[in-house]
């Protein structure tokens, strides 16, 4: 994903009817998410003119405005907001990477799109996961991509609809039929985050040489050096943080702060705040379980996987928004200068929400994922609605 919160808003196109929740979360004690408000030190590099007065938005909003703007997806996992008001979006299943022009979808095609058919391996919950756009006088795309043998991310120039010869800059993650991560975005610093699952390795999620259950944070700007540990990071390889158990939500906040969302097994879901070098405690722990253990940093936010199963996470100067699967809604969770809020439910009647995406005039970008083999698909599935959030 591009840092989200350059980009320039979408068109808007015909309206939908759906249910937007402008309440808190449900009143029922075991499915009330619990909140621990930890510190909010980031070493990732936050925006010149960004500080920590400037990020703070009310406890409770609501949805004011939402309209469809694409629709007849299949099995999509990640969206991509352009910077010319066009978006990408991957399909798990089939390989292929959609771009969407006002409402209409066509598929990449050239070298590297039907490269993508035949290294990608659909099984389980892998497949053609996250993309990334590095946008410039040669603009590339990164994918996350679940192959025979491995995940790896690899990397195809991209011009116009073209995509060329892949050339793969990260292999050797441990897959599996789940917790496969699969999430990449590039932050304020350039550099590109990559979150991994721990496939089923558990024992590896906290082990730093390891590349299950991390997030990795490397070099890519097109150039040879792609997929090389970036500098600074803390124990000189490719790997910025561990303990997690499959991240599949990446955003940043416009002082540098730096959120994941992150799938538990059987109890409990988290939001987390991202530092360097930290240790989010998996398997040792999951949520507020098994704390405190010394060393290890507790979630923001935690969540029964009815309420979320999370995903993809974006982020405004006002509140992080995190996308859920199994809860099939849109939790809101409002930032202060401090840290964050209590969640609430913003958006809901879509079904599972896979992603959703922050453009630069504050709306957000909802990617729904029924038509995969846990959804209901109704017509119109899946599809990208644009909600704004008052």
């Amino acid at each position: 994903m591009s840092f989200r919160t350059r980009l320039a808003a979408l068109a808007v196109l015909a309206p939908l009817s759906l249910t937007a929740c402008a309440q808190g979360a449900a009143s029922d004690p075991s499915s009330t998410p619990e909140r621990i408000v930890s510190g909010t030190t980031s070493t990732s590099e936050p925006s010149p003119s960004a500080t920590p007065e400037d990020v703070g938005g009310p406890a409770t909003a609501a949805v004011t405005d939402q309209s469809v703007v694409a629709t007849g997806l299949s099995s999509p996992w990640d969206l991509e907001l352009l910077a010319d008001g066009s978006f990408l979006v991957s399909e798990r299943d089939t390989a292929a990477i959609k771009h969407v022009r006002a409402g209409v979808a066509t598929a990449l095609n050239g070298p590297g799109a039907e490269a993508l058919r035949g290294m990608v391996d659909a099984s389980g919950e892998g497949g053609l996961l996250g993309i990334a756009v590095l946008e410039g006088d040669t603009s590339y795309l990164y994918a996350y991509v679940t192959r025979a043998d491995d995940n790896a991310v690899v990397r195809m120039a991209l011009n116009g609809d073209l995509l060329g010869q892949p050339t793969t800059i990260i292999d050797g993650i441990p897959k599996a039929k789940a917790d496969n991560g699969g999430r990449i975005a590039f932050g304020p610093d350039g550099h590109l985050y990559v979150a991994t699952g721990d496939a089923g390795r558990e024992e590896r999620a906290r082990d730093s040489s390891a590349l299950a259950g991390k997030i990795l944070r490397v070099v890519a700007n097109g150039g040879d050096k792609d997929g090389t540990a970036a500098k600074g990071n803390p124990w000189g390889n490719r790997v910025w943080s561990l303990g997690h158990r499959n991240v599949e939500g990446l955003a940043w906040v416009a002082d540098g702060r730096m959120y994941a969302s992150e799938l538990g097994a059987d109890a409990w879901d988290e939001l987390n705040l991202i530092e360097s070098g930290a240790d989010y405690g998996w398997p040792a722990s999951e949520g507020q379980d098994g704390l405190p253990i010394d060393g290890v940093t507790a979630p923001v936010v935690s969540w029964s996987p009815n309420e979320a199963s999370p995903s993809g996470v974006a982020a405004t100067h006002e509140a992080v928004y995190v996308a859920s699967l199994k809860g099939e809604r849109l939790w809101r969770v409002p930032l202060t200068a401090e840290g964050t809020g209590d969640p609430q439910v913003i958006l809901d009647g879509l079904g599972r929400i896979r992603d959703v995406a922050a453009a630069a005039d504050g709306s957000l970008y909802v990617l729904t994922d029924n038509t995969d083999s846990r959804g209901k698909p109704t017509q119109g599935d899946d599809r990208v609605v644009r909600i704004t959030v008052g």
